[in-house]
């Protein structure tokens, strides 16, 4: 699932350098993990920090040194890094002032770009402005108007089908951002990472510095104007574009009383509201409801699966524990199926009441209501995919393994080795646990990152130097991947399905697990829209090969509550469906027979070479079954 609930801050997009003709002697990078870590010495709040010349402008030229060099240095082929490097030096030109450079970046990263809608929107705003500011000669009323003009020539005759979803972006955008939400985020979640830092800010702390200067200082000006063309385009648009959904025709129903057997299907997720499944649920035939261990495999009640706690032990219940919510349940739903809506540009009363209410966020508000969207969105998520993952199959029987993920932006302990430890043994758990409730197909929509748990000992200041805690990072992380690959590899009966991930990154460099592994029964899927266009979140990587709906997938929710959610979440269990229908069909086909037949039934994936989008219908055909 997409996170339902982020306002990044706005930033002037950029990339990298051309080719040379020469021998490249820079050192080559194969992994996130191989480039230099930057530490920066400050002192005061976040906001103090960004609005005080004196203190920025220093960091902000350490920052630039520091990223010329690396680039200077190393032979970064990731393009998501490149560009991310590019998009900080473009923006640090612009912040002072420095246009040309500005737009030289931009056009490199245009130029890196792959994804259609993102090359056709890069660096629009950048060239729009610097023109509107070179005619204006100051007068803001003239900027203003001058820089609609140019933003609109260049938008415009753009393709509206193409580039919609980036228009609708900014326009909910706008009904949001303030300055009090701005302040209160650094208020509330880096003002505690410096002071944990002792004023020792990693790279990403101090760029997250950067990007605020550059939405206060431009940005947040910006924005109002850029949703008032948009949403002239969008509303002038709307009512012309045709939207051809190349999907449903794809999908197939099995009929209850065509020649099948139950399948067990897996959902390792963050929890599943069996009620909502009665009648196709895997039930362990040794467990009562009765509060204890009745077969002794050191879970309590555990009827339909399994439950992990947030410390990786053995927990109770079939859904992610919501006892930290602190607003109300019913209303944290409807908020965030609001915010599904307004990404999609849905325009109602629901989508205006979540605007308004983030619009008026103040201080430590910010915090509480952003780790409260998080933490029921982790609670939806689960039952969510297991909704996609059997619909329209009667035959398939659900087993869940379910995990309590991190949902604050700063942990409440750092992680260690004994936790990591904890989880690769719960991994190990988990699939035996699968294997034994004879699952064939289970659906893994959620990632670990590496970068993520240095990041966690990062915001919490543990770790030691920034060696010492790149060091601390790579262990627990090598601990955790072990403990899962070993497990997985250990089942070569089960065709584990995984997300490739919704950060447009790729999954190799940045590696990513379970995504990033490579065992003969995994999958990872990416995502398309509807209409066969990779989705602009979707993450990629070698091994990222099919591709399924991942955009406005309807499912249920605990509650019973059906919500329209976006994301390789969503379509990673499209596969896992695919493949319990086929095994309900076809007991006796291995996981290798199931890819090979899912694959030789694909669509091949426009512009990607080996690359497919699933064809469910075709498929099963395949095997002679008369859909």
């Amino acid at each position: 699932m997409r996170r339902p609930f982020l306002i990044p801050l706005l930033a002037v997009l950029a990339a990298a350098s051309p080719a040379s003709a020469q021998k490249d002697e820079r050192i080559p990078v194969q992994t996130a993990d191989e480039l230099p870590r930057h530490t920066y010495k400050v002192s005061g709040k976040a906001l103090e920090i960004v609005e005080n010349d004196a203190v920025f402008m220093p960091l902000l030229d350490e920052m630039v040194k520091n990223t010329q060099a690396d680039l200077a240095q190393y032979r970064i082929e990731d393009v998501a890094t490149l560009q991310g490097m590019y998009d900080f030096l473009g923006m640090a030109a612009a912040i002072r002032g420095d246009y040309d450079t500005a737009l030289e970046y931009s056009a490199k990263s245009k130029a890196l770009e792959t994804k259609e809608a993102e090359k056709l929107m890069r660096g629009v705003t950048l060239a729009s402005r610097v023109a509107a500011l070179r005619a204006a000669g100051g007068d803001e009323a003239k900027f203003a108007e001058r820089f609609k003009q140019e933003l609109r020539s260049r938008v415009e005759p753009l393709p509206y089908d193409v580039i919609q979803d980036n228009l609708i972006q900014v326009r909910s955008q706008a009904k949001m951002v303030t300055r009090d939400l701005i302040e209160g985020s650094l208020a509330t979640q880096l003002d505690p990472m410096i002071e944990a830092n002792q004023g020792e800010l990693p790279a990403q702390i101090a760029g997250a510095l950067v990007g605020t200067r550059a939405t206060l200082d431009y940005g947040l000006p910006l924005l109002p104007l850029m949703a008032e063309v948009y949403g002239a385009i969008i509303d002038a648009q709307a009512a012309n574009a045709p939207d051809v959904d190349m999907w449903a025709p794809r999908l197939v129903t099995l009929e209850p009383n065509m020649e099948a057997k139950p399948v067990m299907v897996g959902i390792w997720d963050s929890g599943t509201d069996v009620e909502q499944f009665q009648g196709r649920l895997w039930t362990n035939e040794k467990e009562k409801p009765n509060g204890k261990d009745d077969d002794g495999n050191g879970f309590i009640d555990d009827l339909h699966g399994i439950a992990f706690g947030p410390d990786h032990r053995p927990a109770r219940g079939p859904l992610a524990d919501i006892s930290g919510l602190e607003g109300d349940l019913d209303d944290l739903i409807g908020h965030v199926a609001a915010s599904q809506d307004m990404q999609a540009g849905v325009e109602s009363p629901e989508v205006e009441a979540f605007q308004n209410l983030v619009r008026g966020l103040k201080g430590e508000e910010v915090k509480t209501f952003s780790e409260d969207v998080a933490l029921i969105g982790n609670y939806l998520h689960g039952t969510h995919v297991a909704g996609v993952a059997v619909a329209g199959n009667p035959f398939a029987r659900i087993v869940h393994v379910t995990e309590n993920f991190p949902y604050k932006s700063i942990p409440d302990e750092a992680p260690s080795m004994a936790e990591y430890q904890r989880w690769a043994g719960s991994s190990r758990q988990a699939v035996e646990y699968l294997k034994n409730s004879g699952a064939r197909v289970v659906n893994m929509s959620w990632r670990i990152p590496r970068a993520a748990v240095e990041g966690m000992l990062a915001a919490k200041g543990a770790g030691g130097s920034k060696d010492e805690r790149a060091e601390l990072s790579r262990k627990l992380f090598a601990e955790f991947r072990k403990g899962l690959e070993e497990a997985m590899a250990g089942a070569p009966e089960i065709l584990f399905i995984a997300g490739s991930g919704n950060e447009d990154n790729d999954i190799d460099f940045s590696e990513y697990v379970p995504a990033g592994l490579r065992l003969p029964n995994l999958l990872t899927v990416g995502a398309v829209d509807h209409r066969d266009k990779p989705a602009n979140f979707t993450s990629f990587g070698r091994n990222v090969e099919l591709y399924a709906n991942g955009y406005r997938i309807e499912s249920v929710v605990p509650g019973g509550r059906m919500i329209k959610f976006s994301g390789t979440s969503m379509a990673a269990p499209q596969v896992a469906n695919l493949a319990a229908k086929i095994l309900a069909i076809m007991p006796e086909m291995k996981p290798a027979d199931v890819v090979a037949l899912i694959k030789s039934n694909a669509d091949p994936l426009p512009g990607e070479e080996g690359r497919w989008i699933i064809h469910p219908k075709r498929t099963l055909e395949a095997l002679g079954v008369g859909i």
